[in-house]
C-alpha cells in the first residue's frame, strides 16, 4: 500500500537524543553515522501451567525495540513494534531483521527491547500488557568503540522499561545487578555492522528503527521483500524551480509594519525602563526562502538558502533589444493599491525522483536586527546590533501525488502559519491576525479568478531540466527578458491557465519549539544556474562549479615579530643596577685576560662584514649569562612568583638548549619599593634542591671556529649576527608553566675588530592571552555566548630579564684558515670523471675493484649453507665410496687452489672431528669437491654481480652535498652522448627531493643566482606522463648541462622532554645540556641516464649531508586534545630590495615540515595583511607537537627567508562557566601511569584558582585520583587558564587542562559614586552600610576586584539577624587623573556572593 508524504510524516515523528550525548561523540571523533544490523529470531518463556495456558490462547504477542540513553536515562529515537506472533510450546518466532544507523558510537548507547502482550477489547482495540524487556549492548568500552557483533543471549527482566528511569540506575553499567530476571525467558538476537546502509543515509534519519519492508521514499522495492539488504536507489532527476514570487496578506508593506510592531511591543515590555527605550527598535535584515525534497523522513539534502527580494507590483522589467539587462520603469498605468510581492530573481536547481510521498517544502524565514546592551538584549544603543531568525510562513507541494499535471503552468500553493508541525521543526509565526482579513481591492483582469479569502500564497513553475536541455540550446535574449518581467509581475491572484493547489493539511497533534539556529552568512544565489550552451554533457551531469566567496577568519592572528626585537633599553633605577653588579658575577674576558669593551645596546650598530671577515681573530666564543629577573606584579599570581625558573633557546644551527633549575633570589638585607623592585639575582640548584655556593647567574658557551664553520659560512654567520634575533622562552621549573618569551638582538655581539666585547641587556618577557567581551549575567544570551564571540588578544608584561652577552676573539690555526678558506667555491657543475685505464683482467676480487672505487671494499664473510647443500659425507653416504680419480681428473686448474683454499678453511675453523679415523688426502679431496659443488652457481651469481657493480661504478659519478632545511642546492650534472649514434635519454631519480630544472624560467632564476656561466637552452626536455622522468634528445658524441635541483621540506621532530635540564655529575654547574639536533640523517640518492634500451649510460651519486638549520623565530600554542588547531599567523611586511618598484607586492609562499599538517598563504589584495593559515592535527594530553613552517619571499623558493619552529601543547578541555567573585567547583580526574609517581598540581593563576589536595601525593599505577578546582575570578569575559600535574622528582609534565572560563558578571544591588584627589600621596576613606537580610546571625567576607585600589577596613564582619553594619572602605590615591569602577563583593562562608556594589571612582 502506497502512502502519500502526510501519512509518511506523521507515522515517522522521532526524539532527539541527548545534547550532551550528541556533543560527546563529536568530541570523539564518532560524528560518521555507521548502520547496524539486528536480526530477532525467537524468544523462549518459562513454562506456564495449562490452566493458564488455556486462558491466553487467544493472546498474541510483540516486540517494541526502543534506543536508550542510560547516561542521561532518555529514551531516544522511534519505537519499533513487531507484527503480533502467536506463542507456540513457549516459544514466540519473530525472524524480523531491523536496520539503523547512528553516530552515537558510545558504551551508554543500548537496545531496549519489550515483550507486550496483546489481548482484544469488545469495542475491537486492543490492550497491551508488558511481560518483561531485556537490555542490549551495541557498543563496548574500547576507545575506538567497535560494535559488539555477534550472537546474542539476552534475558528478561521483570517489570517494565520505565523502571529504567528509576534514580537508582542513574549511572549504573551493569543493570542485571538491580533488576530481577525472569526464569527461563531469553531473546536470540544478531547485531553486526551493515555497511550498505552508508548508499541510502540520506532518506533515513538517524536512530531510527526500521525493518526492510518499511515505506522509505527514494527505495528502490526489492523482489525479496527486503529493500534494506541491498539498497537501491531510485534515480534522481534534475529539475529546475523558476519565476518564483510570494504574496503576504494583506500587503506586503502592512504584514510588515503589523509584525515590527508587534516585535518591537513584545521587546519593549520585556526590557528595563528607561529614558532611550523609545528609540530603539528591531528592524527587517534579510528575507529568506529555505526550499528542501522531503521524504516524509527526512531532507535529501540540506536546504537551499537563498535571499528574495521585495519588488513593487508596478515594476516591469523592459525588454530593450540593444541591452544585456533588463531595466527597472515605473509603470503609471499600474495602481498604488497592487500588493507588493518578493522575489527570486535566480533560479534553483531540485533533483527529484517519481515517487507520491516526495514533497518539496519552501520555509519563509526573516532575519531581524535588534540592539544590544547590559541589561537585556535590546536595551542599548543602536551601534551594537544582534540578528535573530524567525520563520513566518512554510508549505508543502507534492509534485508526483494524485497524477498531478503540473508541466508548463504556474504553481500555486497557500503558505501557512502558527503551532503545527513542519518538517524544520521550528515555531511559525501565527496567521489569525491576519486569516479573516478581507483581500484590499481585487484585481479585475480578464480571465482572472477571484479568490473569496485572501491568503499568503507562493507562486513559481517547475520544469525539467533534462527537457530544457534537449528543447533548444539557444536561449533569446527576449526569452531572458520576458522571464525577469514575469518575476517582478504582482501574483496577487491566481490567473486563467494557471494551477492552483491547496495547502497539504498537516498533522493536527503538537510540536515542542523547535531551537532556531544562529545566523550565519548565507551565499546569495543570484546567479543564472543555467549549464552554458558550451559545456560538455558529462559536465553539465556533474552539475556547476561553486564560486568561492571572500572569507575572513574569526581568529585574531598571531602577530610574528619579524626581523624587529623589542628594543632592550634600560628601565631599573640605579639601585637596581647596584644591586645586580654587587651580586659578583664573572666578568668576560679576552684572550690575553682583559675586560672586554662594553657597548650601549641602546645605540645603533654599524655593521661591516669586510672589517668582520678581515679580522685577524677569526675564532669567537660567544658567551651568554643570564643574571637576574625581575618579577612584575601580574592579576592571579602572587608577588612572589616565580620562583624558580629555567629557559629554552636555540643559537644559530647548535642543538637546542635547556637550561637546569634557576632560583631567584631577593636579598633581605635591601628594602624593596612597590614601584620599583628589585632584579631577583639568579642561581643554580644542585640535585639535592641546595643553592649552588658558587658564582651566580648561568653562563653558557657557542664556540665557532673553522670546526665548527663549513668553508664560505663565515660571511652567512657575520649576516645572521647581524640581522636575527635569539628567541628565549622563560618557564617555571615548579609547574612548567610558560612564563613568557622574549628576543634578544645579536648584532651587539660582533666585535668590529675589536678582542672582546659585551653588552647588558634588559629585555622584557611578555606572553599574550585571549580575552573575550564581558558578559552580564542577567542579559538573555548568557546561553549562547560561544566561540562565535570576538577575542582580543593582549600582551601581558610578566618580568624583564637582565642578561649579559659577550663575544671573545680566538686565534685560529693560519694553516688550517688558509685551507678553508683558499678553497675554489662550490662546484656546481658536476663533471663525470675521465677513465684512462680499463680492466686489467685477471679475478673479480674486491682489490680490482676497489681500485675503481674505495667505497666499495667490504670485509668478506664466510656464507651460511642451507641444509640442502649439505655434502652427501654429512647425509651419512661414506666419502670413500666414490672414486677419488675422477674428481681429481674433471678439476680444472683453478679446482685445484679452492680445493686447498676449502681445506685451510676447514682446518682454521676446526671443523675436523679429532676423534674421527683418519682418512686419506685423497678422500678429503673428495669430500671438499663435494662441498664445492654446490657453491659454483652462486660464485657464478656473484661474477655477475661484481662485473655489472664495476661498470656501474665505471660511470658514476660521486658529489658531496651539504644542505639545510628548505634551501634549494643547484646543480648542473654534465651528460656526454658516448655513441656515434643519436640518443633519447630518459633521466630517473630515486628520490623525489632530487629533481631535473624542466621550467626554463627557474633555470635561469638558479643559474644567476649561483652566477653558473653555462648556456641555457629553450624546451630542452620532452614530459612524458608515462616515462619515469623527464627525456632529451642527444647528437652523438655530445655533451649537455642537466639542470639538477635538490630540496627537502622534512625533518626529525623528536624533541625533548619538558622540563629542566640535570646535569650529570662532573660538569659545571654554570654550562647547560644541548639537546639533540633536528635533522635528518645523511643519504645518498642516485640520478640515472637511461637510453631507450634501458642500459644506462651516466650516474650521478649525490651524497647528502644534512647540517642543522637556523630558527628565526618561536611560537607556543595551546589547543584542546584530540581537535584540530586552525590558527592565523600574521606575517610581517616584506619588500624585495632587488625589485625598483616599492609598491609590487612580494611573492610569498609557506612549506611545512610536517606532510600532516595543512600550511598555506593567500595572496590578497595590496595593502592587506598576509597571514599564514595552519590546520593541526591534535594529539592526546599532554603530548606537544613540534613542526617547522619555512617562508619564501621569491618565486621559485630558492632558500627561505624565515623559518619558524611551532610547539603545539595539547591540553585536556574543561569548560567552566562562572560569575566573578564567586567561587564555582568543578571535578577533574587524574589517571595514573605505569609507576608511581609524586604529584603535584600547580595553575596559572593561584589566585583564581585552588587545587584540591594541594601540595604533593602519590599517585599509584593505573590509579583514578579526583581533582577538585575552586575557580573564583575577578575579570569578566571569555578567558583560557591552564593547570598541570607535575612528577616532582622527575620534573616532568603528567597531564595538562586547558581551563575555558566562560566569567559573567554579576547582577549589581546598588551602585555609588566617589571621588578622590589626584596627587598628594593621600587617599580618600568611605563608608557604606549593609543590612543583614536574615533572621539569623551570619559572618561575612569582603572582596574586591581591584585589591590595590582599594582595601577595606575588614576583611570579615559578623553581624546579628536584621542588623546593620558599616563597611569601611579605604581609596588608594593616584597619581593621574581618570575614573574606574571596582566592584564590591559581600559573600558568605563559602565565597558565594550575596551582594554586589558597584563603586565608580573618579580621580580628579
Amino acid at each position: 500500500m502506497a502512502y502519500g508524504w502526510r501519512e509518511v510524516f506523521e507515522s515517522s515523528r522521532l526524539v532527539p537524543p541527548h545534547s550532551q550525548t550528541v556533543r560527546l561523540a563529536a568530541d570523539k571523533h564518532s560524528s560518521r553515522s555507521h548502520g547496524f544490523q539486528l536480526s530477532l529470531s525467537r524468544l523462549t518463556t518459562a513454562p506456564r501451567p495449562e490452566e493458564v495456558s488455556d486462558l491466553e490462547q487467544d493472546l498474541t504477542y510483540q516486540l517494541r525495540v526502543t534506543l536508550f540513553d542510560r547516561n542521561h536515562q532518555h529514551f531516544f529515537g522511534k519505537t519499533w513494534k513487531s507484527p503480533p506472533q502467536k506463542m507456540k510450546n513457549n516459544k514466540i518466532s519473530f525472524n524480523e531483521v531491523l536496520y539503523f544507523h547512528t553516530s552515537l558510537q558510545l558504551p551508554s548507547t543500548v537496545v531496549v527491547l519489550e515483550l507486550v502482550s496483546l489481548s482484544p477489547r469488545p469495542d475491537g482495540s486492543q490492550q497491551a500488557l508488558g511481560r518483561g524487556f531485556t537490555v542490549l549492548e551495541l557498543f563496548t568500552n574500547r576507545p575506538e568503540a567497535q560494535t559488539a557483533d555477534g550472537d546474542r543471549r539476552l534475558n528478561l527482566h521483570h517489570g517494565s522499561p520505565r523502571s529504567l528511569l528509576h534514580p537508582l540506575l542513574k549511572d549504573t553499567v551493569d543493570y542485571s545487578s538491580l533488576l530481577k530476571s525472569i526464569d527461563g525467558a531469553h531473546l536470540i538476537c544478531v547485531v553486526k555492522s551493515h555497511p550498505a546502509l552508508v548508499t541510502m543515509m540520506q532518506l533515513l534519519p538517524e536512530n531510527i528503527l526500521v525493518s526492510g519492508d518499511e515505506n522509505i521514499p527514494g527505495l528502490a522495492a526489492s523482489p525479496a521483500g527486503d529493500a534494506l539488504l541491498r539498497p537501491q536507489l531510485l534515480k534522481m532527476l534534475p529539475f529546475t524551480l523558476n519565476r518564483l514570487t510570494i504574496s503576504l496578506q494583506p500587503s506586503l508593506e502592512k504584514f510588515e509594519s503589523q509584525l515590527l510592531q508587534l516585535i518591537n511591543a513584545d521587546c519593549h515590555n520585556t526590557k528595563q525602563p528607561g529614558p532611550e527605550g523609545t528609540a530603539r527598535t528591531v528592524v527587517i535584515q534579510e528575507r529568506r526562502l529555505h526550499v528542501g525534497v522531503h521524504n516524509g523522513w527526512c531532507f535529501l539534502e540540506n536546504p537551499q538558502v537563498v535571499v528574495l527580494e521585495p519588488l513593487t507590483s508596478g515594476v516591469r522589467g523592459r525588454a530593450d533589444g540593444t541591452s544585456k539587462q533588463s531595466t527597472l520603469t515605473k509603470d503609471s498605468s499600474a495602481t498604488s493599491s497592487l500588493p507588493q510581492t518578493l522575489a527570486l530573481r535566480s533560479n534553483l536547481e531540485l533533483q527529484l525522483t517519481n515517487h507520491q510521498a516526495l514533497a518539496v517544502i519552501f520555509q519563509l524565514e526573516y532575519v531581524f536586527s535588534a540592539p544590544i546592551g547590559r541589561e537585556t538584549m535590546l536595551s542599548t544603543t543602536s551601534t551594537p546590533r544582534a540578528a535573530f531568525l524567525q520563520c513566518l510562513r512554510w508549505g508543502i507541494w507534492g509534485p508526483f501525488q494524485d497524477s498531478a499535471d503540473w508541466k508548463g503552468e504556474e504553481i500555486q500553493l497557500v503558505l501557512q502559519g502558527g503551532a503545527k508541525p513542519n518538517p524544520h521543526g521550528v515555531m511559525v509565526y501565527s496567521t489569525e491576525p491576519f486569516a479573516k482579513t478581507p483581500s484590499p481591492v481585487p484585481l479585475s483582469a480578464p480571465g482572472t479568478a477571484q479568490v473569496s479569502e485572501a491568503k499568503d500564497m507562493i507562486m513559481f513553475r517547475l520544469s525539467s531540466s533534462l527537457e530544457r536541455k534537449a528543447s533548444s540550446p539557444k536561449a533569446s535574449l527576449k526569452t531572458k527578458q520576458e522571464d525577469v518581467s514575469y518575476q517582478r509581475r504582482s501574483p496577487s491572484s491566481p490567473s486563467k491557465g494557471h494551477k492552483y493547489i491547496p495547502a497539504v493539511s498537516p498533522p493536527g497533534s503538537p510540536q515542542g519549539p523547535g531551537a532556531c539556529s544562529a545566523v550565519t552568512n548565507i551565499a546569495h544565489l543570484e546567479m543564472a544556474l543555467q549549464v552554458d550552451k558550451d559545456v560538455s554533457p558529462s559536465a553539465q551531469d556533474e552539475g556547476d562549479q561553486l564560486q568561492e566567496l571572500p572569507f575572513t577568519p574569526v581568529h585574531a592572528p598571531v602577530i610574528t615579530l619579524g626581523l624587529n626585537a623589542p628594543s632592550s633599553c634600560s628601565v631599573s633605577s640605579r639601585s637596581s643596577m647596584a644591586h645586580i653588579h654587587s651580586a659578583g658575577f664573572p666578568d668576560i674576558l679576552d684572550y690575553s685576560g682583559q675586560v672586554a669593551e662594553v657597548l650601549d645596546p641602546t645605540e645603533p650598530v654599524p655593521f661591516d662584514p669586510q672589517r668582520e671577515e678581515t679580522d685577524p681573530l677569526q675564532g669567537d666564543l660567544l658567551v651568554f649569562q643570564f643574571l637576574a629577573f625581575t618579577r612584575i606584579p601580574t592579576a592571579g599570581v602572587g608577588p612572589d612568583w616565580p620562583d624558580n625558573i629555567y629557559f629554552t633557546f636555540q643559537f644559530y644551527r647548535f642543538p637546542p638548549v635547556t637550561s637546569q633549575q634557576l632560583r631567584l633570589l631577593t636579598s633581605d638585607k635591601v628594602q624593596q619599593k612597590a614601584g620599583d623592585p628589585l632584579p631577583c639575582v639568579m642561581t643554580t640548584i644542585n640535585k639535592d634542591g641546595t643553592v649552588n655556593s658558587g658564582s651566580p647567574g648561568l653562563q653558557v658557551q657557542f664556540k665557532v671556529d673553522e670546526g665548527f664553520l663549513r668553508p664560505r659560512e663565515k660571511r652567512w654567520f657575520l649576516r645572521y649576527m647581524a640581522l636575527h634575533t635569539m628567541h628565549i622562552d622563560i618557564w617555571d621549573s615548579d609547574s612548567l608553566l610558560l612564563i613568557g618569551s622574549t628576543a634578544i638582538q645579536l648584532k651587539y655581539m660582533l666585535r668590529h675588530g675589536k678582542s672582546a666585547v659585551q653588552a647588558l641587556h634588559e629585555v622584557e618577557v611578555l606572553t599574550t592571552d585571549y580575552v573575550g567581551d564581558d558578559t552580564l549575567l542577567a542579559s538573555a544570551d548568557v546561553g549562547r555566548h560561544s566561540a562565535s564571540n570576538p577575542m582580543t588578544v593582549q600582551t601581558i608584561l610578566r618580568g624583564r630579564l637582565h642578561i649579559r652577552t659577550g663575544n671573545i676573539g680566538c686565534p685560529v690555526d693560519p694553516s688550517r684558515r688558509r685551507a678553508a678558506d683558499v678553497m675554489p667555491p662550490p662546484p656546481h657543475i658536476i663533471t663525470p670523471r675521465k677513465v684512462t685505464g680499463g680492466f686489467r683482467g685477471g679475478s673479480l676480487c674486491s682489490r680490482n675493484i676497489l681500485q675503481l672505487n674505495a667505497r666499495n671494499a667490504a670485509q668478506a664473510q664466510r656464507l651460511h649453507r642451507d641444509e640442502s647443500y649439505v655434502p652427501l659425507s654429512r647425509r651419512g653416504i661414506r666419502a670413500d665410496t666414490i672414486t677419488p680419480a675422477e674428481h681429481v681428473l674433471n678439476e680444472p686448474d683453478g679446482g685445484r687452489r679452492k680445493l686447498n683454499r676449502m681445506a685451510a678453511v676447514h682446518q682454521r675453523e676446526g671443523k675436523e672431528d679429532v676423534k674421527a679415523p683418519k682418512v686419506t688426502d685423497r678422500t678429503k679431496e673428495a669430500r671438499l669437491a663435494r662441498e664445492l659443488q654446490p657453491i659454483k652457481p652462486c660464485e657464478e651469481h656473484n661474477k655477475t654481480e661484481a662485473i655489472s657493480m664495476m661498470l656501474s661504478q665505471a660511470i658514476t659519478t660521486q658529489h658531496l652535498l651539504y644542505t639545510s632545511l628548505g634551501s634549494a642546492e643547484y646543480m648542473e650534472f654534465v651528460l656526454k652522448n658516448p655513441f656515434n649514434v643519436p640518443q633519447t635519454i630518459t633521466i630517473h631519480s630515486d628520490d623525489s627531493e632530487l629533481s631535473v630544472i624542466t621550467n626554463t624560467e627557474e633555470w635561469r632564476y638558479f643559474k644567476a643566482l649561483t652566477k653558473t656561466p653555462t648556456s641555457l637552452e629553450e624546451n630542452m626536455f620532452h614530459l612524458d606522463k608515462s616515462a619515469p622522468g623527464p627525456r632529451l634528445y642527444l647528437r652523438p658524441k655530445e655533451s649537455i648541462h642537466i639542470p639538477l635541483k635538490y630540496q627537502s621540506f622534512l625533518c626529525d621532530h623528536t624533541m625533548a622532554l619538558q622540563g629542566p635540564s640535570f646535569l650529570p655529575s662532573g660538569k659545571g654547574s654554570q654550562m647547560a645540556k644541548k639537546n639533540l639536533s633536528n635533522i635528518v640523517a645523511a643519504k645518498t640518492i642516485k640520478v640515472t641516464f637511461k637510453t631507450d634500451d634501458g642500459k644506462p649510460v651516466a650516474i650521478c651519486q649525490v651524497n647528502v649531508e644534512p647540517t642543522p638549520h637556523v630558527v628565526d623565530q618561536t611560537f607556543r600554542l595551546y589547543h584542546p586534545e584530540l581537535c584540530f588547531l586552525k590558527k592565523a599567523i600574521r606575517l610581517p611586511p616584506w619588500h624585495d630590495p632587488t625589485v625598483g618598484d616599492p609598491d609590487t607586492r612580494t611573492h610569498i609562499s609557506v612549506r611545512c615540515s610536517d606532510p600532516n599538517i595543512v600550511c598555506q598563504t593567500r595572496m590578497l589584495v595590496p595593502g592587506e595583511p598576509q597571514d599564514v593559515y595552519l590546520k593541526v592535527p591534535g594529539s592526546p594530553s599532554p603530548h606537544i607537537k613540534m613542526f617547522f613552517v619555512m617562508v619564501f619571499t621569491d618565486k621559485w623558493m630558492a632558500a627561505p627567508s624565515q623559518i619558524w619552529q611551532i610547539y603545539v601543547h595539547f591540553m585536556e578541555r574543561v569548560d567552566i562557566s562562572c560569575v566573578t567573585g564567586q567561587r564555582s567547583c568543578q571535578s577533574l580526574v587524574l589517571r595514573g601511569k605505569q609507576a608511581v609517581r609524586k604529584v603535584e598540581c600547580f595553575s596559572s593563576h593561584p589566585q583564581e584558582i585552588k587545587v584540591d589536595p594541594e601540595g604533593v601525593f602519590v599517585l599509584p599505577p593505573a590509579a583514578v585520583q579526583e581533582l577538585q578546582l575552586k575557580v573564583q575570578p575577578w575579570r569578566a569575559g571569555s578567558r583560557f587558564l591552564y593547570v598541570n600535574a607535575v612528577d616532582v622528582e622527575h620534573r616532568r609534565l603528567v597531564t595538562a587542562w586547558l581551563l575555558c572560563l566562560s566569567v559573567h558578571r554579576p547582577v549589581l544591588s546598588k551602585a555609588f559614586e566617589v571621588s578622590v584627589p589626584v596627587g598628594g600621596g593621600r587617599g580618600s576613606s568611605r563608608k557604606i552600610t549593609y543590612t543583614n537580610p536574615y533572621t539569623s546571625s551570619r559572618k561575612f567576607l569582603l572582596r574586591s576586584d581591584h585589591p590595590d585600589l582599594l582595601q577595606f577596613k575588614e576583611d570579615k564582619f559578623q553581624i546579628g539577624g536584621g542588623e546593620s553594619y558599616t563597611i569601611g572602605l579605604r581609596f588608594a590615591p593616584s597619581q593621574s587623573p581618570g575614573s574606574v569602577e571596582i566592584l564590591v563583593y559581600v559573600n558568605n562562608l563559602e565565597e558565594k556572593t550575596e551582594e554586589t556594589f558597584c563603586v565608580k571612582v573618579s580621580y580628579s
